[in-house]
């Protein structure tokens, strides 16, 4: 089953999310430091479980697509090291990415990382991989993967 561009969108928007969430719930936290009223500390606190729980319900269809984007890179994977045996395992993960259609900054976004880090991993592929700076990265993955 290959990855679709909707799945791919779908991982992007599910991570922002869960990132936007996560600076909610810390400033959440960080507010309750300062609340004196106890009534009003165990109120707030009663809710962030629920909201804690919805937000791991969420995760379900972003571990689907995760399997998904595993299968199909696991082969590209192992192909491309087993022709460039150089190239790291960040450099392999981000070939991935860039063979599943995704740009820098989506890249970036699921790595967790800045985009200026995606290009330097992108420009070191290029250099191990033996190509040109105009040559897309994404479109010599796929016809890589596609080639047998």
């Amino acid at each position: 089953m290959s990855e679709t561009t909707d799945d791919r969108t779908v991982l992007v928007l599910h991570l922002q999310r869960k990132r936007e969430f996560l600076e909610k719930l810390a400033r959440q936290l960080e507010a309750l430091q300062f609340e004196q009223n106890p009534a009003v500390l165990k109120q707030r606190l009663a809710k962030l479980p629920s909201e804690i729980r919805t937000q791991i319900r969420g995760f379900d269809r972003l571990t689907a697509i995760e399997k998904d984007v595993s299968t199909v890179t696991s082969a590209l994977m192992r192909r491309l090291l087993r022709t460039y045996p150089d190239l790291t395992r960040t450099e392999l993960v981000v070939c991935s990415y860039f063979r599943s259609g995704m740009n820098p900054s989506q890249i970036a976004e699921i790595m967790f990382v800045s985009r200026r880090a995606v290009e330097k991993h992108r420009k070191s592929v290029r250099t191990k991989l033996g190509l040109s700076d105009t040559t897309d990265l994404g479109l010599w993955l796929h016809d890589f993967d596609n080639a047998q």
